[in-house]
Parts: C-alpha cells; sequence; structure tokens
C-alpha cells in the first residue's frame, strides 16, 4: 500500500472516530424525535441541530453540568402545535416539562412515566385529550401536576393517590367524569382542583356520586356517633328544600287567587246582567196593567 493510501484511509479513519466521538447525546436524539412530531410555527426550534454534541444550548432545554442529560424541557407560549412523542420517556434524567399555553392536540402518552424523577409536569391550555395515563402514578417525587384547561375526559385514576409528594393539583377546565377516587393524596385535594368537570362527583367536589338506580350514594366518613347529627352538607339540602316547597306553595297560592278573582268578577257580570233583565221584565209588566186602569177611569167618568 503507498503512502497516499495510508494518508487516505488515516483521514477516513479518523473522520469515522470524530464522528463517533463527537455525536450527539442520546437525549439529544430524543429531542429530535420529539420535535418532529411538533408543528413549529414560530420556529423556535431552529437551533436543534443533530450536528451539535449536546442540545443544552437549546432553546427551552436545560442540562445537568455534570452529565450534560436533559433536565427540563420549558417551552411556554410558543404556539407549538402537534403532539407530545412518546419518546419524551427516554429522558430519564428529566424533572420539568413545561409545554403550556400552545397548542398540543392527540394524547398523553403513556411513556411519561418512564420518566422517575419528574417533578413537575406543566400541560395546562392546550387543546390534549384521552385520558390520564394510570403511569404517572409511578412519578414518585412528583410535586406539580397541572393539565387544566384542555379536552381531557373519562374517568381520574386512582394511581394518582399514590402521589404523596404532590403539593399542586389542577385538573380543572377538562371534561373528566365519574367518582373521584377517594384514596391516598388524592382526598387532600379540594373543589378547585376539579372545578369545571361537570360529571365528576364524589367528596372532593361536595357532590354525591348516583348509583345505576339513579340514587345518591352516602358518602364516606361520617362518624357513627355522629350519624343521626345532620351535617352542614345536609343541612344545606334540607334548607334548600324547604325554600323549593315554600316557593311551590306561593306559586300555588298565586294562581288560585288568581282564579278566585277570575271568578268573583265572572260571578257578578252575571249577577248584574240578571238584574237588569228583571228590572226590563218588570217594566213591561207594569205598562198594560196602567192603560187598564186609564181605560176604566175613563169609561166611569163617562158614564
Amino acid at each position: 500500500m503507498g503512502v497516499w493510501e495510508l494518508i487516505v484511509l488515516g483521514l477516513f479513519t479518523m473522520t469515522i472516530f470524530s464522528r463517533s466521538c463527537f455525536s450527539l447525546t442520546p437525549d439529544g436524539s430524543a429531542l429530535l424525535e420529539m420535535r418532529t412530531l411538533l408543528n413549529d410555527t414560530k420556529n423556535v426550534l431552529s437551533n436543534w441541530n443533530d450536528s451539535d454534541e449536546s442540545p443544552c444550548r437549546w432553546t427551552g432545554i436545560s442540562c445537568y453540568p455534570n452529565d450534560q442529560r436533559v433536565q427540563s424541557i420549558n417551552l411556554p407560549y410558543m404556539e407549538l402545535g402537534g403532539i407530545i412523542s412518546p419518546s419524551v420517556g427516554k429522558l430519564t434524567r428529566l424533572q420539568r416539562l413545561a409545554l403550556h399555553e400552545n397548542s398540543l392536540h392527540g394524547v398523553i402518552p403513556n411513556e411519561i412515566g418512564n420518566c422517575p424523577e419528574l417533578r413537575a409536569i406543566y400541560l395546562r391550555a392546550n387543546f390534549l385529550q384521552g385520558g390520564i395515563p394510570s403511569d404517572i402514578g409511578n412519578l414518585s417525587i412528583l410535586t406539580i401536576l397541572d393539565l387544566s384547561s384542555n379536552s381531557l375526559r373519562g374517568a381520574i385514576p386512582s394511581s394518582l393517590g399514590r402521589l404523596r409528594h404532590l403539593r399542586l393539583l389542577n385538573l380543572s377546565a377538562n371534561f373528566f367524569s365519574g367518582e373521584i377516587p377517594d384514596v391516598g393524596i388524592l382526598s387532600t385535594f379540594g373543589n378547585d382542583s376539579f372545578i369545571g368537570n361537570l360529571d365528576l362527583c364524589g367528596q372532593q367536589v361536595r357532590k354525591p356520586c348516583r348509583t345505576s338506580m339513579g340514587f345518591p350514594v352516602v358518602l364516606p366518613h361520617a362518624e357513627s356517633d355522629e350519624a343521626a347529627v345532620p351535617t352542614k352538607r345536609s343541612s344545606h339540602y334540607i334548607r334548600a328544600a324547604v325554600i323549593g316547597a315554600i316557593a311551590t306553595l306561593g306559586f300555588v297560592l298565586i294562581v288560585f287567587f288568581i282564579f278566585l278573582w277570575v271568578w268573583l268578577l265572572s260571578k257578578k257580570e252575571r249577577t248584574a246582567k240578571n238584574t237588569q233583565k228583571s228590572r226590563n221584565k218588570s217594566t213591561k209588566s207594569q205598562v198594560p196593567s196602567l192603560l187598564l186602569s186609564m181605560e176604566i177611569f175613563l169609561i166611569l167618568h163617562a158614564s
């Protein structure tokens, strides 16, 4: 082999070696896979390039300084469309996913449960559909879950009750239905976390669920020694029932008095007509009698 052949072979080997040494990290490749399913109308992801060694300087991306693993995706208010790729599950060191106030649609991928270090998920104000993946219940250190103002529907998975570090839960303004599981951390959140889901019921929203027969279920957590004492909720229902009964009775009385007034007016009018007829008959009967009396008087006077 000649000298030139050796030089060319060496350059080729160095090129292959340099590409293998400086190729994009697996996290960067996962992000590029995510980008392929996004509609970037403002071109904010233009610097997401496969020619980079690391994604840590890309728009909206933060990394751990020691190992260059992706720590957060922060892309709110970017007018991003498209769907959330299942490749998000490859970012196993991800702590924060913030894609709120965009135009994302489709479902929340189940693979999001493969990110065990996730602490905050912000997906509010998009057009996401489907349900909440039950695998989110595997994110044991999750503290913030905001899925509000989407088009999510179905039942709320009981697996969310395992998120014992959860401090903020916002599922409002969706189309969830059924009973809210009264388990674990879910039992600590009130109506504000679920408001705007008209078909939800349970302790958290102070709305009793109904059985298959259509009757409301007695809500749990009533102490046995206080069973005979009306609660605030039962007092509220009783007060509402009393007000409704009074309103109904008032309406019936008003209708009754209207009918009575109309009947009295019609009776008075009939009485007046009968009186007038009697007077007319009396006048007509008196005229012949008067004429007869005058005729007799004239005959007697003539004789």
